[in-house]
């Protein structure tokens, strides 16, 4: 998309603009008026009164008009996002924006404009930052580029951590240049405040959102059709029967926001391709439940665990779910008990109980035996159709893996395919997860020990932040964050 940005602003500066044709003593008859000879008599050096003459050289209207009212100014909701505002005359082809910081030349998707005012913002660019941006028009081979506009990002909220840069290999590491997840800034993990936030690779915070009334965020995302992202907004350690918990939608720069209140939303959910959502509901301690409720707020119940899980365990938490990740090929959730240490995969359909995986009695067995997860986190199904998640070593709980098994349904066994140990210094009580990377990598988060880690096939860290020991969700790598302000 660079060469053609600037392809095109080159034509701009190149393009000869109407300023008047007529100023000299000479005759004009036949020459720049196109048409609109004067008789063919010298004119005194006087002007054509305004005459168009079909857009050459003689101070005429072109197709594109004229554009107005620039201004580039910080948004209202985030300030690491500026925004452009203009008026255009005429209806333009296309119209995108050119906007340089430090070494980096960004620009805005190409779309077409009509007349009128008009805005775009500008992201992923990093706070305190000063931004050069052009605005450029095109309606055929016409071309028109504003002069160029200067705005900075603004600082960031004072209680918002800003995680270090331990290490990145740009050549090693995967493309995508922005992570999105979620960071407790408070003293204690899972009681707030919370922020969603996208970093750069250099781990500068380029967008965020506050989570309000301390409710905890964890497992942000990426909308099913890649438009908006969601977060969910959990009171499920909010002691204030005032404060709901809730699924919330949104664009980056906030001018499209949708909440859905769920009573009772556990720590897990997904959503569906229906605009539904499948989450946890925590009735009580021990009665926990798979639910899904439509985008008309319709709910309905799937599956229940404690009728199942009694047998084997009946200890208060024994069937809090901390994730519920849907497979829609399969159209099953894994449903993940942390407490007891199991994985249930049941069909959405029938809530039926397909699989379990884990320590209660029936699950598949591990290959090898020392491969056993242990207080698992945020298991999910691999393009390859492996089973990834992050776990304790089982019976060492300073000591952190990440797993990738093969299922063998016939042999009712979980083989191992690969494993990586977390590094020293790096250990989370709670939380973490894995999701692999579209270049085979592996995108890790280390929950309460505030760690994001990338690492290759053969274990090698390529990237890695420190966010001080705070809490973290799971890091989804992304890279075109317009495709995250479309909207809905």
């Amino acid at each position: 998309m660079m060469p053609l940005a600037l392809l095109l602003l080159s034509l701009a500066c190149g393009r000869t603009q109407g300023t008047g044709d007529d100023s000299g003593a000479t005759g004009d008859a036949g020459t720049a008026d196109s048409g609109t000879s004067d008789g063919g008599t010298s004119d005194g050096g006087t002007s054509d009164s305004g005459t168009s003459d079909g857009g050459t050289s003689d101070g005429g209207t072109t197709p594109l008009g004229a554009l107005s009212d620039l201004s580039l100014s910080q948004n209202d909701a985030v300030v690491t996002l500026l925004e452009l505002h203009w008026t255009q005359t005429n209806n333009a082809d296309a119209a995108w924006i050119t906007y340089s910081f430090e070494d980096q030349v960004l620009t805005s998707p190409v779309l077409a404009r009509a007349a009128g005012s008009q805005s775009e913002v500008l992201l992923g660019i990093p706070p305190e930052t000063q931004v050069t941006a052009t605005l450029t028009l095109q309606t055929g081979d016409e071309s028109l580029t504003s002069e160029a506009l200067i705005a900075s990002t603004g600082t960031l909220p004072a209680d918002l951590d800003v995680p270090d840069l331990v290490q990145w290999d740009p050549v090693a590491a995967a493309s995508q240049r922005y992570a999105l997840t979620a960071v407790n800034v408070g003293s204690y993990d899972f009681y707030g405040p919370c922020y969603v936030v996208i970093v750069d690779r250099q781990g500068r915070i380029v967008w965020y959102d506050s989570v309000d009334d301390s409710r905890l965020t964890w497992q942000p995302r990426i909308s099913l059709d890649g438009t908006h992202l969601l977060y969910e907004a959990s009171t499920y350690y909010v002691y204030d029967d005032s404060v709901q918990a809730s699924i919330k939608r949104l664009t980056l720069d906030n001018a499209q926001v949708d909440e859905t209140f769920i009573e009772g939303l556990g720590l897990a959910w997904s959503e569906m391709p229906d605009g539904s959502f499948v989450f946890g509901y925590a009735e009580s301690g021990y009665e926990f439940h798979l639910e899904r409720i439509s985008a008309d707020g319709m709910r309905s119940r799937i599956w229940s665990c404690y009728p199942w899980m009694k047998k084997y365990d009946n200890g208060y938490w024994a069937c809090n779910p901390n994730a519920i990740v849907v497979d829609f090929d399969r159209n099953t959730a894994l449903y993940s008990m942390f407490d007891t240490s199991t994985i249930v995969e049941i069909d959405l359909d029938s809530g039926e109980m397909l699989r379990q995986f884990g320590q209660v009695e029936g699950s598949y067995v591990f290959d090898p035996d020392d491969s056993v997860f242990d207080l698992q986190h945020y298991p999910n199904w691999t393009p390859d159709g492996t089973l990834l998640l992050s776990t304790h070593a089982q019976g060492n709980r300073r000591t952190q893996f990440i797993r990738e098994y093969s299922v063998n349904d016939k042999t009712q066994t979980l083989d191992q395919i690969w494993s990586y140990q977390e590094p020293a210094g790096y250990y989370a009580d709670y939380a973490g997860g894995a999701l692999r990377i579209d270049n085979g990598n592996t995108m890790i988060s280390v929950g309460t020990d505030g760690a994001v880690l990338e690492v290759d096939p053969k274990g090698e860290i390529v990237w890695e932040l420190d966010w001080h020991g705070h809490l973290i969700g799971n890091v989804t790598a992304l890279d075109d964050l317009y495709a995250l302000n479309q909207g809905w």
